[in-house]
């Protein structure tokens, strides 16, 4: 390949990495074509791509978008699989698709600038994802309050009750007036 054209696909990884913090490497030797058009399909579907990139190439534009970490990872035939809502949905995804394909080895990711290796990108897979976070966060935002209201309207509730249980006990012992 020449220079003119390394530097071509050099820049068009940096353009298409642009604006991503986090992203999972993956080794994609031996899986068929069908299996890869039907890994791609599946990721495409949760606006993840996935793109093969030559390790020279790949480092340099890492390098350029702030992803230094990253290239420790690049050792053999790499995938750059990264997009989505989150990087733990995207490790979900592709811990899914690897029950399918054998041959999809996870080979670590970069989460944030910080380098995690396979047993620990895998672990992501374990975590809640951002909207789970979120319901998780405002349901413990809003117990205090709940609990709160419980406890104000719970003496009123208790005062009503015997109020009530006053007046019916009063009403039983005086005769209906005719």
């Amino acid at each position: 390949m020449s220079k003119r054209i390394k530097n071509l696909v050099t820049k068009e990884l940096e353009k298409r990495l642009h604006g991503t913090d986090s992203l999972v490497v993956v080794d994609y030797s031996g899986i068929s074509a069908n299996d890869a058009n039907k890994l791609r399909g599946t990721l495409r579907e949760k606006k993840v791509r996935l793109t093969v990139i030559p390790n020279s190439q790949g480092r340099r534009a890492l390098k350029t978008v702030g992803i230094n970490t990253g290239e420790k990872l690049l050792i053999g035939t790499n995938a750059l699989v990264y997009g989505g809502e989150s990087i733990v949905d995207l490790v979900k995804e592709l811990i899914k698709s690897k029950k399918d394909i054998q041959k999809l080895t996870i080979k670590g990711s970069v989460v944030e600038g910080q380098l995690l290796d396979a047993s620990a990108t895998e672990a992501l897979a374990k975590m809640p994802n951002k909207r789970e976070l979120q319901g998780i966060i405002s349901a413990q935002a809003m117990s205090p309050g709940r609990k709160l209201a419980g406890q104000l309207v719970g003496p009123g509730r208790n005062v009503a009750g015997l109020i009530k249980a006053i007046i019916e006990k009063h009403e039983k012992e005086t005769p209906a007036a005719a």
